[in-house]
């Protein structure tokens, strides 16, 4: 029977741990700080300013349109070139998913507010209520139950796109895997640990990704009413 590797496996299992803490801490990280700048800028995107939203509406399609990994890469060496200061891969990873999954939610927002009846709107000022106090009290509360399962989605599309981090250098579980992959090939060319390893990582992505993906459904059809 050919060896598998799962001996160099088991050894390494301190070092996936690390490598799979540091893809939930940035998938976790971006999806706080994505949600929080996704709802303002979702709420910038209704202003009339045109300069506004020509400017967010372009920065939009910029990261709707160009694929994360262009950003990465972008941020990454061309911060260092231009302005010749070492970059930190994890800030610019970071950054890239924030903004990624900032633009995401804005977008969703700004489609939930303009959607909703203008009734809303005339209603809250009859009574006497500020903009802000209108958002915080009437329109916020129903764009985030709205928005649950697209945020739900959006976690699991982080969790399956942060594996690009190791591009540029950051330590998360792909780039750990495939450096013990590199190390036991290295003393036993035979060894099938490509196989081992890569099946390890499919079962560890579906047992996080499919739950997740069950409740995003679950939250569309619980509110496919509101």
């Amino acid at each position: 029977m050919q060896n598998l590797g799962i001996e160099y496996i088991i050894k390494a299992f301190p070092r996936l741990l690390d490598g799979f803490i540091v893809t939930i801490e940035i998938s976790v990280s971006s999806l706080i700080l994505s949600i929080f700048f996704g709802f303002i800028i979702g709420v910038l995107m209704t202003s009339k300013n045109k300069v506004v939203n020509f400017v967010l509406r372009i920065v939009l399609e910029a990261f709707r349109l160009i694929h994360p990994l262009i950003w990465l890469v972008v941020l990454f060496f061309g911060v260092t070139y231009a302005f010749n200061i070492q970059t930190d891969s994890m800030v610019v990873s970071l950054i890239v998913f924030t903004l990624w999954g900032t633009f995401e939610i804005g977008d969703l927002v700004r489609s939930y507010i303009t959607s909703l009846p203008k009734s809303q709107f005339e209603a809250s000022a009859a009574i006497g209520l500020t903009k802000i106090q209108m958002y915080v009290y009437v329109i916020l509360p129903q764009i985030i139950i709205r928005s649950l399962p697209a945020i739900v989605n959006l976690a699991t599309r982080l969790i399956k796109t942060t594996n690009l981090m190791f591009l540029i250098g950051v330590s998360e579980i792909m780039k750990v895997s495939q450096s013990i992959i590199q190390v036991v090939y290295y003393n036993n060319p035979n060894s099938y640990i490509s196989f081992t390893m890569y099946f390890i990582l499919l079962l560890v992505y579906f047992m996080i990704c499919y739950p997740l993906s069950l409740f995003s459904k679950y939250l569309e059809k619980r509110f496919s009413v509101v």
